[in-house]
């Protein structure tokens, strides 16, 4: 998003700010959480139904909500995407990314996570879900992705 005029006193802005000292914007990454479920050697992944990214696969997850911790928004975004309790064992890593072609950035935090109850459901947001070891995985629609499942396949988390 580009600002051209102060939201305050509707001035134009000298480049990100406002001459009268009333704003700034600031182009901050929008925090988000990937979760890497495991069972017996295998991650769970789900088949985008949305933009951005339409038909490629990815990892459950979503932006965290104000005064959220990540943590909490990966076992939210879970239940919501596949009716799955989970439990975080632990962060893989926080990886810069964009939101596909939107040009939102992100700061993705990816955390690695086991099953702890539920009852497998795709919400409307996926198409389709697999369990694959990390060996088979097709490449994944976002860079943090990618980026932290080359972490797991270097053994590095």
């Amino acid at each position: 998003m580009q600002f051209v005029f102060c939201p305050v006193c509707a001035r134009e802005l000298d480049g990100d700010s406002c001459p009268e000292g009333h704003f700034t914007f600031y182009d901050n990454p929008v925090p988000a959480v990937q979760g890497w479920v495991e069972r017996d050697g295998e991650f769970l992944i789900l088949k985008r139904a949305r933009e951005p990214q339409k038909g490629r696969w990815d990892m459950p997850g979503g932006f965290v909500e104000p005064g959220e911790h990540p943590e909490e928004t990966v076992r939210r975004e879970l239940m919501e995407e596949t009716a799955l309790s989970v439990v975080v064992e632990r962060l893989v890593g926080v990886y810069p990314s964009v939101y596909g072609d939107t040009g939102k950035k992100t700061l993705d935090f990816a955390y690695r996570c086991r099953v702890e109850g539920g009852e497998f459901a795709l919400s409307d947001e996926s198409r389709g879900s697999r369990w694959l070891a990390l060996a088979d995985f097709p490449e994944l629609a976002f860079a943090a992705e990618r980026a932290a499942y080359a972490d797991l396949t270097r053994g590095r988390s």
